[in-house]
């Protein structure tokens, strides 16, 4: 089975009303000022108009301004699979529950693809002994790039393990700044002759000191559902972790 899957329409509204029925947990991921938002959430009903979703609540402050138009990822996970698409809000407004409770909610449109990634590919794995994998960050994330601009600042580090949600780097590099949790950096990651170089943005999550007085940093990936390109990087992070993983089965079967 491929690690990414497009999912066809039958497949997708089954994966929804199972959603709706278990009550899954559901996140929220939108881009607003330059700055990416993950919030909780729930799908409470669809049809073949769109879905009502509820009101989100904060992971992180501050929330963002929901408004009608804006475009937004949804992720769940079902069973062995973690589920991503995008869609837009269309209304808000309020929502009865079956017992009677109104609830403040988004309508939204109903999604046209839907993609099923291996939960595993989510599964943190440590970068192999015998490769060495390169971070490059700079201040701005992916825009700076885009629109030709020289980063402000670089500073590297080595990757020492990754999964489709996030990775954790070594950082070799003095000049490396202070990040406050939620700041947006772009990143490049090099995985090695076999892999194109992962060219993303990343948000700050935290940062630890190890027994060598040597920082270890934290980043989530941001916004891989949000176009082809990025679901296409989202393919190769997930091969990467899935061949990692192998290396390391392998290492601990020779070893036993």
């Amino acid at each position: 089975m491929p690690i990414v899957q497009r999912l066809r329409k039958s497949q997708i509204a089954e994966c929804l009303a199972e959603a709706v029925a278990r009550q899954t947990p559901v996140t929220l991921t939108c881009r607003q000022d330059g700055r990416w938002h993950t919030l909780r959430t729930q799908i409470l009903s669809k049809d073949e108009r769109g879905l009502w979703v509820a009101f989100p609540q904060p992971r992180t402050a501050p929330m963002p301004q929901l408004r009608v138009g804006m475009e937004i990822g949804l992720s769940f996970k079902l069973k062995h699979h973690k589920h991503i698409f995008n869609t837009v809000v269309e209304a808000m407004g309020q929502f009865g529950l079956p017992d009677g409770q109104q609830v403040q909610a988004l309508r939204t449109s109903a999604p046209q693809r839907m993609q099923r990634v291996q939960r595993r590919a989510y599964q943190r794995v440590q970068v192999p002994r015998n490769r060495s994998v390169l971070a490059t960050f700079w201040h701005g994330g992916l825009a700076v790039v885009e629109a030709g601009r020289q980063p402000p600042l670089t500073w590297e580090g080595w990757l020492t393990n990754i999964s489709a949600g996030g990775f954790q780097v070594r950082l070799v590099t003095h000049g490396a700044p202070e990040l406050e949790v939620g700041d947006l950096v772009g990143v490049r990651i090099d995985l090695g002759e076999d892999y194109a170089p992962i060219v993303c943005d990343a948000q700050f999550r935290q940062q630890v000191v190890d027994e060598r007085g040597v920082r270890l940093q934290g980043f989530q990936f941001v916004g891989l559902n949000e176009s082809r390109r990025g679901q296409n990087i989202l393919r190769r992070i997930g091969r990467a972790v899935i061949e990692f993983q192998r290396y390391a089965e392998d290492h601990r079967s020779s070893v036993a």
